[in-house]
């Protein structure tokens, strides 16, 4: 395979994760990022988004690649957003070559601001001990005010991805100013997780309601609702 010139929405995403993947993954990198952002191979694996950041782990069944990827269409003073989002994640075979293990698309409804992946939430972590790293992916939809964009805490949504063996679960979490705009729920997939996994995700968002992260509902002690 001959080099070619990467494009500047791939560049874009090097530099991105030169700096958001030592929140996310501490210590973790690619190797042979030439062949996992080469536009033919992105094109063959159909990531279509502009690649916004890349993480890469191992463990007992292999070497994996996630891609985060956005839109990155919809600009406000410091800050951009997206109307569309997409998560893929690859196992690298032999070849090298990539194996589709799990995708996640989504898109902000109209009216909001946009949506952003919240690189320094993702996790790559074995979990529950069975020597299979658990990705956990963020997102979050931010509300507007007359075509500005509003970054507190108790405005807008929230997704959380899990993925656990062939499984991927989502909780999504909606905030408000009042405690009856709140809700969390959560796919039927979430409540099959072992109860490990499930107790990581509710510590977990209530670390970012602490923080002030994000208004989740605590009405039911952080744990979702089906």
């Amino acid at each position: 395979m001959t080099d070619r010139p990467l494009s500047t929405a791939l560049l874009c995403g090097l530099l991105v994760l030169s700096s958001s993947n030592v929140h996310a993954v501490p210590g973790s990198g690619c190797v042979g990022d030439d062949f996992l952002l080469h536009r033919d191979i992105l094109k063959a694996a159909k990531v279509s988004l502009p690649v916004f950041a890349h993480f890469c782990y191992r463990d007992k069944s292999g070497a994996y690649v996630v891609y985060l990827t956005e839109s990155g269409d919809r600009r406000y003073d410091d800050d951009t957003l997206s109307s569309k989002i997409g998560a893929h994640l690859f196992k690298i075979n032999a070849g090298p070559t990539l194996a589709a293990m799990g995708t996640v698309s989504d898109s902000a409804l109209a009216g909001t601001a946009g949506v952003q992946w919240w690189t320094k939430l993702t996790e790559l972590n074995d979990i529950d001990g069975d020597g299979l790293v658990d990705p956990i992916l963020v997102y979050r939809f931010y509300a507007s005010d007359n075509g500005k964009m509003l970054r507190a805490p108790y405005g807008g949504r929230l997704k959380m991805i899990a993925f656990h063996r062939d499984a991927k679960a989502a909780i999504r979490a909606i905030t408000g100013d009042l405690d009856l705009q709140r809700s969390t729920t959560a796919s039927a997939s979430y409540f099959k997780l072992p109860p490990v996994l499930q107790t990581h995700l509710v510590r977990k968002m209530k670390r970012m309601y602490d923080e002030n992260q994000f208004g989740f509902d605590n009405s039911h002690a952080f744990r979702p609702q089906k």
